[in-house]
């Protein structure tokens, strides 16, 4: 019998091929030819080992495809190895991934395309986006049994409003048109009042992808977030900003703003603090039915090396890691517990 299940839930990732190419030119350093992609996650296999589901948000699509209608509108634009990548997460026991991000259609549809065919020869499940709206905006959903009781667990992503990522690099999904759900309080009612209303079973997560990026919590995130919240979300655990952002309890649900980067080999020149977390929901039976506890899992990425890996926090973080993730919040020092388990520095802040 299944006495728990645990879900981890990890930001923002990417093997950066394009920003390792543009690094190779500049600074002479590839780290993905200098120690290859697995040294990527060499830190942090001890997480993703322990969970018996892992989901991040991929930032980044997966494509040999080299032509881009957004190539002279937008910055940046992602790209990682379709054979690599997907055998990488696999390996590293990823399976499932957010494509609910302003990177995804990065090469248009073909791209997506691309992607999703990647993926699904690695049998890896993907949400967030689709080739369209119906497809976006379809949660991944996870039936999980503790006992004798069962659990019907929905995770919705998206990106939210950007004006220009709507008339200039037509990035969200449409009827008859490929792209990002478009995750925001008004779509996010309709679907999160539809779930729960056809199933008494449901647990639902929104998993958006919002904030400014290297920003604290905005107000614009606050609204977001909340307002999932009173749709009827259980949790809310964002990411977005490319760095840690506060968290709180509203209404008796906790919202993580934003949980930082997860795998991202990319120099941000020291504008963000290099502390970051995994987010584990662990169900249990309790009381004859399943509940959850919240854990947070610290890491840290060097936000001013070239090739950044990610590790895991040491005691000494600790405490500026603490503060931060309360900072503006209305939970108190005391409400979060430190308890260690099997090496690792793991936070309890609390049940659902």
């Amino acid at each position: 019998m299944v006495e728990k299940y645990s879900i981890g839930f990890y930001g923002d990732l990417t093997t950066g091929e394009n920003y390792q190419i543009k690094s190779e030119t500049k600074a002479r350093i590839n780290v993905l030819r200098q120690h290859g992609y697995d040294w990527l996650f060499e830190n942090t296999d001890c997480l993703l080992s322990r969970f018996d589901m892992n989901v991040v948000n991929l930032e980044t699509p997966l494509t040999t495809e080299i032509k881009s209608s957004l190539q002279d509108k937008k910055i940046v634009l992602h790209w990682a190895d379709p054979e690599i990548v997907p055998n990488l997460l696999v390996k590293h026991h990823i399976n499932v991934v957010s494509l609910g991000n302003n990177h995804c259609m990065d090469y248009d549809t073909k791209g997506l395309e691309d992607t999703f065919g990647a993926l699904k020869n690695a049998s890896i499940s993907a949400f967030g986006a689709g080739l369209n709206i119906n497809e976006a905006k379809e949660p991944y959903v996870k039936n999980i049994t503790i006992g004798d009781k069962n659990l019907n667990i929905y995770i919705i992503g998206g990106y939210k409003y950007r004006k220009n990522y709507d008339k200039d690099f037509k990035f969200y999904a449409a009827e008859d048109k490929s792209g990002v759900f478009l995750f925001t309080p008004e779509t996010a009612d309709e679907l999160i009042k539809s779930i729960k209303n056809n199933d008494n079973n449901a647990f639902v997560i929104a998993f958006p992808h919002f904030g400014f990026d290297l920003s604290k919590t905005t107000d614009m995130q606050i609204e977001y977030a909340r307002s999932f919240i009173d749709s009827g979300a259980d949790i809310v655990i964002g990411h977005g900003p490319h760095m840690m952002n506060s968290v709180e309890r509203y209404n008796d649900k906790t919202i993580f703003y934003g949980i930082g980067n997860f795998i991202f080999p990319y120099n941000f020149r020291g504008k963000t603090l290099p502390y970051n977390m995994v987010v584990e929901l662990e169900f249990y039976l309790a009381d004859g039915k399943i509940c959850p506890k919240i854990w947070v899992y610290p890491i840290y990425m060097d936000s001013e090396a070239f090739g950044a890996q990610t590790r895991l926090l040491k005691p000494h973080e600790i405490d500026e890691f603490i503060n931060l993730l309360l900072e503006n919040s209305d939970i108190s020092r005391d409400d979060v517990n430190i308890s260690p388990v099997d090496g690792l520095i793991r936070i309890g802040i609390g049940q659902i």
